[in-house]
């Protein structure tokens, strides 16, 4: 990696870097994806044509019909590729913990990894978006936040239009900020810690565009946020976290076991016996439940 990146990292909180991500891993991420559209909607018939439904007009179309008409599938769709092999395979390919652990300057076996998560953001919905925050207000598994850093990784190509990454550039340099976490009327899964709008203000924002295959890598106390998405497609990224498990200020931690009720539903309905799946939809690991609320941020 070239001295350059490395102090652009230091002294701005986070680099774009070019082509790093192999396309064939991207592809099998996508087509997880619509395989798991397929699961949860019913709705493969219309795809028999194409050799790559995951990369049609077609597919996005039917997601985002599928996200305004049926929310409770296409959450579904969500909660299920949390945890799929092709997710884990991209977030943990060779070339993108080498960049990444340069940039921490630790070894592989030094870190860990966390909070992995696809992001399906269709037009026009804002459910799941979220303004100028930290993300070490969310992940607090190193009390320093400059121990962990975040990987947003386009699987499409992102810009202004779609809602690509904004960023403040030195904003990391402010430490982690004391402030007041804030509850969406609309729905319990949206608690935000937002950064005053009197600190942004001291920051020149910018407009990250990336292509498929660019990664931005970026410091967990950066002030960012992602755009709105005013295209006709849907936005398709990943976000992973890594953080420096040999540092003294580390602390393991996951926030919960997330238990699907629609899921749930779906499995009684075919007979399959669900009494060790608690009913509540968010089951704690390891810290106070009312303390934290589990979402993906970026």
């Amino acid at each position: 990696m070239s001295t350059t990146l490395l102090e652009q990292y230091t002294r701005d909180g986070f680099v774009l870097v070019k082509n790093i991500v192999p396309i064939s891993r991207i592809n099998t991420v996508l087509k997880t994806i619509f395989t798991m559209y397929c699961k949860y909607s019913g709705n493969e018939e219309d795809f028999k044509s194409f050799n790559e439904p995951w990369n049609t007009d077609l597919f996005h179309q039917k997601l985002i019909e599928l996200r305004k008409n049926d929310p409770k599938s296409s959450g579904a769709i969500y909660d299920t590729l949390r945890n799929t092999l092709t997710l884990v395979q991209l977030v943990s390919d060779d070339v993108l913990v080498d960049t990444a652990t340069q940039f921490l300057r630790k070894k592989p076996e030094e870190i860990s990894i966390s909070d992995h998560a696809i992001r399906i953001d269709v037009p026009g919905d804002d459910r799941n978006a979220h303004g100028w925050h930290q993300e070490r207000s969310y992940f607090p598994q190193n009390r320093d936040g400059l121990h962990g850093m975040v990987c947003w990784i386009p699987l499409l190509d992102c810009n202004k239009e779609n809602g690509t990454i904004h960023t403040c550039a030195g904003s990391h340099k402010e430490g982690l900020l004391n402030v007041t976490r804030e509850q969406k009327p609309d729905t319990s899964y949206t608690t935000r810690i937002p950064v005053p709008e009197d600190y942004v203000k001291k920051y020149k924002s910018t407009i990250v565009e990336a292509k498929q295959g660019d990664v931005v890598f970026f410091n967990m106390l950066l002030f960012h946020r992602t755009g709105e998405n005013i295209s006709n497609k849907v936005r398709f990224t990943i976000q992973n976290r890594f953080h420096i498990a040999t540092a003294d200020d580390y602390i393991p931690f996951d926030y919960i076991n997330h238990y699907s009720p629609f899921i749930k539903q779906k499995l009684l309905e075919k007979n399959y016996d669900c009494s060790d799946i608690p009913d509540h939809e968010r089951q704690q690991k390891g810290v106070n439940a009312s303390n934290y609320t589990k979402f993906n941020t970026n």
